[in-house]
């Protein structure tokens, strides 16, 4: 049986409280997330994502895939940080690096009272997710412009 995150909340939460998601399902938030209403990730306030083949963003359709998720989430949400993974080294196309996993934390448009960009990566609470391999700065064609 196939669950949807829009079955799922309904069945966990039913009130209107403000939600926490957390996700790291490997690859499959794509589909979940854009298959979500948006009356459902509005219930979210915050989101931690951890995504994963980012590194498609290279190929026409994995661009598509990413950029439709994103633009969707962006309706509502801002990214508020990023953090790449260490699991694997980014993917450099043409001087353009990308790691391949990245975490991201959005915040509801709505919670945001001001907006300062942070520049400075990696974070000071950031630590690698994997202890024993290279760690990696986020790379700047990710928050400049």
């Amino acid at each position: 049986m196939y669950i949807t995150l829009d079955s799922w909340v309904k069945s966990k939460a039913p009130g209107n409280e403000d939600l926490i998601l957390q996700m790291d399902i490997e690859e499959s938030e794509y589909s979940v997330l854009l298959d979500a209403s948006n009356d459902t990730l509005n219930r979210f306030r915050i989101l931690v994502i951890e995504f994963h083949g980012l590194d498609l963003l290279f190929n026409r359709m994995g661009f598509e895939l990413i950029d439709s998720t994103f633009s969707k989430l962006r309706k509502n949400f801002e990214i508020v940080h990023i953090h790449p993974n260490n699991c694997c080294a980014p993917v450099i196309v043409s001087d353009i690096a990308i790691p391949p996993v990245m975490e991201f934390t959005f915040l509801r448009k709505d919670r945001i009272s001001f907006q300062e960009p942070n520049i400075h990566f990696p974070h000071e609470l950031d630590r690698p997710n994997i202890q024993d391999n290279y760690d990696f700065s986020l790379p700047k064609c990710w928050y400049l412009a």
